[in-house]
């Protein structure tokens, strides 16, 4: 019985290390929701679809275009799933934020999807955003992404604007993940071809507008017709608190003992 006590002890322990940094998503959506249907939806920017964000928010610095919704029956440019959100810019740009329901101070992640059916004029980016400043795309800005005046990818963060050798980048699907702690005002930001080919990984420091991530906004500039930027499955998330060794071993004990009393 002993030895089985101390077997369930040690077995619990060391279940730590696998629990350790697991995702847990606090924030998500898809163009694919429930709450978007009938897909395509060309105005969803009034539906608060998935969960951990508040409704979508147009920023008043548009100039023109506007929100819909790609895939299945429009020119099947999705880049998940059957349906994704996009953005037109018409005669000048448009961009929207969404804003987290609960900021992120500290540790986080963000990912999203996104594709460039554009001429390359213009800032045409995500960003992640301290706040949710409804007046302009780059209030509160943390980092941005994607591509601006040229077919190339860039980024800017606390050290301004960089251009990553990606090559001809429009017209590709790319995944996106950050990772951040927003006390530290440090960043990982690595990027995918997810159809083969260009990757990287670069890191840094945020632009200095906060401590929390509040929110993320899409923009695209680029004018004139069949000038779009699809993106999908905008997700947050935040590592999973570590059970401590000693509650661990505790529930080790408890089981232990529970065994026993069975005997």
């Amino acid at each position: 019985m002993k030895k089985l006590f101390i077997i369930l002890a040690t077995a619990t322990v060391a279940t730590l290390p696998a629990l350790a940094g697991l995702p847990d998503i606090v924030a998500s959506d898809n163009a694919d929701n429930v709450q978007y249907a009938p897909q395509p939806n060309h105005n969803w920017s009034p539906i608060n679809g998935g969960f951990g964000y508040n409704v979508w928010t147009p920023l008043a610095d548009t100039g023109g275009g506007g929100t819909y919704m790609e895939g299945v029956g429009v020119n099947n440019r999705q880049v998940e799933g059957n349906f994704s959100f996009a953005l037109y810019a018409g005669g000048g740009s448009y961009d929207i934020s969404r804003q987290l329901t609960s900021p992120i101070t500290g540790i986080g992640e963000f990912d999203i999807i996104t594709r460039f059916d554009i001429a390359g004029a213009g800032p045409n980016l995500v960003n992640i955003r301290a706040g949710n400043n409804v007046a302009a795309f780059s209030g509160g800005e943390l980092l941005s992404f994607g591509i601006v005046n040229g077919n190339e990818l860039s980024y800017t963060d606390g050290s301004g604007f960089h251009l990553l050798p990606s090559g001809e980048a429009r017209g590709s699907v790319w995944g996106w993940n950050v990772d951040f702690n927003s006390t530290a005002g440090t960043y990982s930001l690595s990027v995918t071809n997810l159809g083969g080919g260009y990757a990287a990984v670069v890191s840094g420091n945020l632009e200095p507008n906060g401590n929390s991530v509040d929110s993320f906004a899409v923009i695209n500039s680029s004018t004139g017709n069949n000038q779009n930027l699809v993106f999908d499955v905008p997700e947050f998330s935040v590592p999973i608190p570590e059970p401590s060794a000693l509650s661990l071993l505790g529930l080790g004990v408890a089981a232990g003992f529970w065994v026993r009393r069975r005997q």
